[in-house]
């Protein structure tokens, strides 16, 4: 058999005992029994309770199910990792370094001297 002062010292079930007058102890204890059951049978880990003064115990809701651990699959990458071979190309024998310099930059000019000389952007004045 059990002792109610031992469970009322219990850090999980000492607020319940705290809220219920002494005398419905054995109530509680047996609505608690009952509620824990029917959360197990409903497949859930967590429910809200509420606790009437004289140990009676109503579930107010039920929290998330148990994950299914068979469940769970990891994401998988969509693209393949930069290290794949798909990823290298190379240009073709036909075309040399200086060629594809020029398809690149059809001026003849990398990008970096795109934005000096000729090409910059010359500064307007506000006239708002």
């Amino acid at each position: 058999m059990f002792s109610l002062a031992r469970l009322r010292k219990e850090p999980a079930l000492a607020r319940y005992f705290a809220f219920v007058h002494p005398f419905f102890w054995p109530v509680l204890i047996w609505q608690l029994a009952r509620a824990v059951e029917e959360v197990r049978a409903a497949g859930r880990s967590r429910a809200m309770l509420r606790v009437m003064w004289w140990g009676g115990v109503h579930i107010e809701y039920l929290g998330d199910p148990q994950p299914d651990p068979s469940a769970y699959r990891p994401v998988e990458p969509t693209r393949k990792p930069w290290s794949d071979p798909c990823w290298s190309s190379d240009f073709p024998a036909v075309v040399s370094a200086d060629d594809a310099h020029h398809l690149f930059f059809p001026s003849g000019k990398a990008q970096s001297a795109l934005t000096k000389g000729d090409c910059t952007f010359s500064a307007r004045p506000d006239t708002s």
